[in-house]
């Protein structure tokens, strides 16, 4: 078995952690304001063991295919030709939903800084970092790299300053008016730990080594728990749940809440102008490396659909393109405010693609006599459960809608 280098190994975990930290961690203190702090850690805790569960599900059945096989054909080999254009469908509504939530987001935070239109903000976020992800994956690592790094730095330099300004009571208030839509607010939960759509790019970049895409999902996974746990305490304790300016009020706003109106709450509660300019380069840069790995995850996708049904090789480079990313960008130009329904749309899909399909692909395998070293995975009575908690979590988003 090749191994990877270590800088392609770091590469990758920066990658994971570039997709799952985005616009998602600025939608959870939103999410979790309704639940409270305490159970809202806790949904946070089980949400990320089964996605990261489900997540080395799809690295065991990605690895038993040819490098360069995306969802589509693993739902082809294991479920038929019907659960391939079942699953082709329903993972390219999932990302299309979680790449119009970040673009939406986009908007929302440039506009929140500079008096910039959210239609301005969207076309030109999208061109520029499309150019990115159709250069490759070597391109989406370093520039990934070099933004989460700035990222991180920006982060960690906030959740210490606002740790300062923590005021205790706001962490255990409750908004009782919101405090029925504590499960509704699961699927969106999950989406914040998707990485599985990542996984087929980064076993090519990682050489085709089990091992290597074990460890980098394990470690890319518990990174975004840690931060997300911290994150939420921080901004939960900074702000009121009552008020002008407070979780109520942005409740109000219902689906059309997006990221700005988070940031101005926020800089109304907590006035340090430096705690301010850190929290709008993390959602600046989180939805950007979010964005890059969802984007080169449905690139991929799109490509590997075209290779096989497309003999032009200009429709194979352009007709990508077209269909990853100006059809979202079409569609938050009309619909700018989508980023609570695209996340909320998007958690159904990925219960569906994230959960199910990766149990049904694992029992499956085990049917036809997979030899597994890792035996956690190839446990019937927790895959059951599994597949039981993602068919709870898709009848609680079928009740939202």
């Amino acid at each position: 078995m090749v191994k990877a280098s270590l800088n392609r190994q770091i590469g990758s975990i920066f990658m994971i952690i570039g997709t799952e930290v985005g616009a998602g961690v600025l939608a959870l203190p939103i999410i979790i304001s309704r639940m409270g702090i305490l159970y809202g850690s806790l949904i946070i805790v089980v949400a990320w063991l089964i996605m990261l569960y489900t997540a080395l599900l799809v690295c065991e059945a990605n690895y038993n295919l040819p490098l360069g096989s995306s969802f589509a054909s693993m739902a082809y080999k294991f479920i038929g030709l019907k659960g391939k254009w079942i699953l082709t469908i329903i993972f390219g509504v999932t990302l299309y939903s979680i790449l119009m939530a970040y673009i939406s987001a986009a908007g929302s935070v440039v506009n929140s800084i500079i008096d910039v239109p959210n239609s301005l903000a969207s076309l030109l976020f999208v061109v520029i970092l499309g150019l990115v992800v159709i250069s490759g994956t070597r391109a989406v690592d370093y520039l990934n790299r070099t933004l989460m790094s700035i990222k991180l730095f920006a982060f960690l330099t906030a959740i210490v300053l606002m740790f300062f300004t923590i005021k205790i009571h706001n962490l255990f208030n409750i908004d009782q008016q919101q405090n029925n839509l504590v499960f509704i607010s699961i699927p969106a939960i999950i989406t914040s730990f998707i990485l599985h759509n990542i996984i087929p790019t980064i076993r090519n970049y990682l050489s085709n080594n089990l091992v290597q895409l074990r460890k980098v999902v394990i470690i890319g996974s518990i990174i975004p728990l840690v931060l997300y746990l911290i994150w939420v305490w921080v901004i939960l304790g900074n702000i009121p749940t009552y008020g002008a300016y407070s979780f109520h009020s942005l409740h109000k706003l219902g689906s059309d809440a997006n990221i700005g109106d988070l940031i101005s709450i926020l800089a109304f509660n907590v006035k340090y102008p430096i705690i301010i300019s850190s929290i709008n380069f993390v959602s600046t840069i989180s939805v950007t490396t979010s964005f890059l790995g969802v984007a080169i995850s449905l690139y991929e996708f799109i490509k590997d659909l075209v290779n096989s049904s497309v003999k032009q090789p200009h429709q194979y480079r352009m007709l990508p393109i077209f269909l990853t990313f100006i059809i979202p960008l079409l569609i938050v130009q009309f619909y700018p405010n989508l980023f609570i329904l695209a996340l909320n749309f998007a958690g159904l899909g990925a219960s569906i693609l994230f959960i199910l399909i990766p149990v049904i692909i694992m029992k499956q395998m085990l049917r036809n006599n997979y030899a597994c070293d890792l035996p956690i995975l190839t446990k019937q009575s927790l895959l059951n459960l599994i597949f039981i908690v993602g068919v709870a979590v898709i009848a609680i988003e079928c009740f939202n809608f």
